[in-house]
């Protein structure tokens, strides 16, 4: 074996031991479809395969695995690979960055720019929530409306949801639906991305498909829902946020998937975390894994050590996150800070 295939050797074997477990928010974020990781037959989602119902996505060992009965078994890499056409070294290189193992590549000006340029026109195009808007009704539905909300959430009136065009490969625009804008910031304050959830009649407009993050790469970056003096509590969705910010009164910072909430960023003068984790007992335990691997990361990291605590709380209920705790009004003992 060459040097150069040790060394790929070596950080294929490390990127496989940190994604272990994580796959499923891993692939979702790096691009693959929702749709194929809903552990159900379906068409091969790999190109030149096809088919109707011969693969099943399962991460039954916890590696992404999945089995077609036409091109066979594979894991994580194979999946990206087949259905992204990647190679070997660009699977491994895009999920070493989005587990943060590498510093992120930096990105051609003319994509960067667009992307800057498409979030500040939402942001623009975007109001404050308010009493009885389309936003205010869903998170009352949901258990966590608010007389007020946070600068950071926001209402796009009528914003366009895309799918891909399966003739062409380009998006194409479905309908125009109103939605709730979650602001994503970096450690340095700036804004890198937005979370959308499009909404109809006070509900989630497309289910599972309804929230979309406009562009990946967040690696720690979070929803502030509030400015942490000497606490802040972490959780991984909007509504659970709320839900744990309008229980306790702290600042909540939001990081959108289990594994951006594990590498989240937590300002120096934080003494006291608290890591709300979802209950994924029946996914391979994502929600679980991440919120105690946030609070091992934090006490590891503390410059002082002495004087810092990290608490992690995660609702008992099997698939449950707080924001069905809160829906079933069963908040009172289980959120006791």
């Amino acid at each position: 074996m060459t040097p150069e295939q040790e060394e790929f050797d070596r950080r294929f074997q490390a990127a496989r031991a940190s994604a272990f477990g994580r796959w499923t928010p891993l692939l979702r974020a790096l691009g693959v479809d929702g749709k194929v990781l809903n552990r159900r037959n379906q068409p091969c989602p790999i190109a030149a395969c096809g088919g109707t119902d011969r693969f099943q996505y399962t991460d039954k060992f916890g590696d992404g695995n999945y089995v077609c009965r036409a091109c066979g078994v594979g894991g994580g890499f194979k999946l990206l690979m087949g259905y992204f056409g990647w190679n070997a070294g660009t699977a491994l290189r895009r999920v070493e960055q989005s587990l943060g193992l590498l510093p992120a590549s930096p990105q051609a000006p003319g994509p960067l720019k667009d992307a800057r340029r498409l979030v500040h026109r939402i942001l623009s195009e975007s109001r404050t929530i308010t009493s009885g808007d389309e936003v205010d009704r869903y998170l009352r539905f949901r258990g966590v409306g608010m007389d007020g909300y946070p600068d950071m959430l926001r209402l796009h009136p009528a914003l366009g949801y895309y799918e891909l065009d399966p003739s062409g490969g380009k998006p194409k625009l479905v309908r125009n639906y109103p939605a709730l804008v979650a602001v994503v910031q970096d450690q340095g304050g700036q804004v890198v991305s937005l979370l959308r959830t499009y909404l109809q009649d006070g509900r989630k407009a497309l289910g599972a498909e309804s929230k979309k993050l406009l562009c990946g790469g967040v690696n720690g970056a979070a929803i502030r829902l509030g400015e942490p003096a000497g606490e802040l509590s972490v959780c991984e969705g909007v509504e659970t946020g709320l839900a744990i910010r309008k229980r306790t009164g702290q600042p909540v910072w939001v990081g959108i998937s289990a594994s951006n909430l594990e590498r989240i960023w937590i300002p120096d003068q934080v003494t006291r975390l608290r890591i709300y984790g979802d209950n994924d007992a029946d996914a391979m335990f994502d929600g679980q894994a991440a919120a105690y691997g946030l609070a091992r990361r934090y006490m590891k990291c503390c410059r002082h050590g002495e004087g810092h605590q990290a608490e992690v709380f995660i609702p008992r209920s099997a698939g449950a996150d707080w924001a069905n705790v809160s829906e079933r009004h069963a908040a009172h003992e289980d959120l006791a800070a």
